[in-house]
């Protein structure tokens, strides 16, 4: 008998009853203690509601949930933009302060993040920390809302770095953290942890053969996130820049690179004078890897900006400032 199909399941769902547990089971010891962390945090972390447009969509009820965080003081809040996609009306739940009316200032879908404004004001901001400091190994600390139990917090360690081609996102940003701390359905938008507090990453999704949590959460790191709240502060969509070109990793002697296989229609790339084989090595000033790095480089830069590129050509070490549409 073949077995079920994995699948990518995003983590805003409606309320679902189960009930799990060992009777008489004691209690492993913990290898640290996370409280004074928690503690100091969990007021920034938020519970989402929404109200569906339409009655015939698959999340039409009133307990449709998801999670976020505040990163401004000023009622600015973070979540994922596939918790509040389709919603007539978003619901806000702040610690210690109630439920309010959410203003959704925008989306990208690109990186599946909404910015959202309550009219609230004294609220805790969660520091930011920095996920390309992350080791595997290291503990992180997911919290959220799932199955409406708001406030939950879960740990586990960096299971990897730099998670692409799972499926999450495929015409968008895939560079994700995982980590096997447990989400489920109403975690989305929340925030991950580093273990002194800090948020690296928002949790996005799980890879499941099922609905609920098998040891595979997926969280957009945080920089590529805060990337995205600053344009949306602006208002309105990210204008995204392009390089317009199809790459595939590669070895070039002792580095590692990515080759061009083709060009899009008005690739600035090939405006500016790149060629088909060219391997980028570097790009505003960073190594390239991997695809998800060249993907940084260039959206760190505004639409028609310039992005320095570094390329071998047959054995020769060039470079381009290149133009971006």
């Amino acid at each position: 008998m073949r077995g079920p199909s994995l699948l990518t399941v995003f983590l805003a769902g409606c309320l679902v009853s189960h009930w799990v547990g060992t009777p008489g089971a004691e209690a492993e010891p913990q290898p640290t203690d996370f409280s004074a962390v928690i503690e100091r945090v969990d007021p920034g972390v938020v519970h989402i509601t929404t109200v569906m447009r339409s009655p015939t969509q698959p999340r039409s009820r009133d307990d449709n949930v998801g999670s976020g965080f505040v990163v401004d003081a000023a009622g600015l809040i973070v979540t994922n933009r596939h918790v509040v996609s389709g919603a007539a009306r978003v619901r806000v739940t702040v610690k210690g302060r109630g439920t309010v009316d959410a203003q959704v200032l925008g989306t990208d879908e690109a990186t599946d993040v909404a910015l959202l404004k309550v009219p609230l004001t004294g609220l805790t901001p969660v520091p930011l920390g920095d996920p390309r400091a992350l080791k595997l190994g290291q503990w992180v600390l997911a919290a959220g809302s799932p199955y409406q139990l708001s406030h939950s917090w879960s740990a586990g360690i960096v299971s990897g770095l730099g998670r692409r081609g799972v499926g999450v996102n495929p015409r968008g940003y895939e560079d994700y953290i995982q980590t096997d701390a447990a989400a489920n359905l109403g975690n989305s938008g929340g925030p991950l942890f580093d273990s002194q507090g800090r948020v690296v990453g928002v949790v996005t999704a799980i890879l499941s053969r099922a609905t609920g949590h098998q040891g595979i959460t997926l969280a957009v790191p945080i920089d590529a996130v805060t990337q995205s709240v600053t344009r949306l502060r602006g208002g309105g969509a990210p204008a995204r820049p392009s390089l317009g070109v199809r790459v595939r990793e590669v070895r070039v002697g002792a580095s590692v690179g990515l080759r061009i296989t083709r060009f899009d229609p008005g690739s600035s790339a090939q405006a500016a004078g790149m060629r088909a084989g060219d391997v980028i090595v570097a790009a505003g000033g960073a190594p390239i890897r991997t695809t998800a790095d060249l993907q940084r480089a260039v959206w760190s830069r505004a639409k028609s900006g310039r992005l320095l590129i570094v390329f071998d050509r047959g054995g020769r070490r060039m470079q381009l400032n290149v133009a971006l549409r």
